[in-house]
C-alpha cells in the first residue's frame, strides 16, 4: 500500500476524478479507468475534511481524541485513496484549513468499495471514439 504523507494537504485528482455527495453518501468516479467507489463508515467524513484542506495528521488527531480504535483503519483508508490516485498532493501554498475539527466520528471504521463492473461502459466515449474511415459506431483501433 502506498504511504500517504500525514503532514501533506491533498486535493481531488481532477480532471480524472470526480465525486458527489448524495446526502452523506459519497460516490467517486475515476474517469481515466471507469472505476467508481462508494465510501462507508467514517470514510465520507475523512474524504470531506481532506478535500477541505485538512491534513491527514489533523484528521487522525481528531479521531484519536474520540475514537482511538479507528485511527489505524483511517490511516489505511487515506493510504488507499492515495494509492488509487483519487487524491494528489496540493501545492505547498494552497491554503490551510487549520480550524479545529469538530466531528463526532460516529459509525463504523472507514471503508471504500471499488466497483469496476461498469468500467467499459463508463470508459467508452462514443462521441470521440470514432474511426475516421469507418465512422461511428466502429471504435478506432487501439492506440
Amino acid at each position: 500500500m502506498t504511504a500517504a504523507d500525514p503532514a501533506c494537504q491533498y486535493e481531488i485528482n481532477a480532471p480524472d476524478v470526480v465525486s458527489e455527495d448524495f446526502t452523506g453518501q459519497i460516490v467517486i468516479l475515476n474517469l481515466a479507468n471507469g472505476h467508481y467507489f462508494g465510501l462507508a463508515g467514517i470514510a465520507s467524513a475523512i474524504w470531506t475534511l481532506i478535500l477541505a484542506g485538512h491534513t491527514p495528521r489533523s484528521v487522525f488527531g481528531s479521531i484519536q481524541a474520540k475514537r482511538p480504535e479507528l485511527v489505524e483503519p483511517s490511516m489505511e483508508f487515506v493510504a488507499r485513496i492515495v494509492e488509487l490516485n483519487l487524491v494528489r498532493a496540493r501545492e505547498a501554498n494552497a491554503g490551510d484549513a487549520s480550524s479545529a475539527i469538530d466531528e463526532a466520528w460516529l459509525g463504523d471504521g472507514p471503508q471504500i468499495q471499488v466497483y469496476d463492473d461498469l468500467a467499459e461502459l463508463i470508459f467508452a466515449d462514443p462521441i470521440h471514439d470514432v474511426d475516421e474511415q469507418e465512422g461511428w459506431p466502429a471504435p478506432p483501433q487501439q492506440r
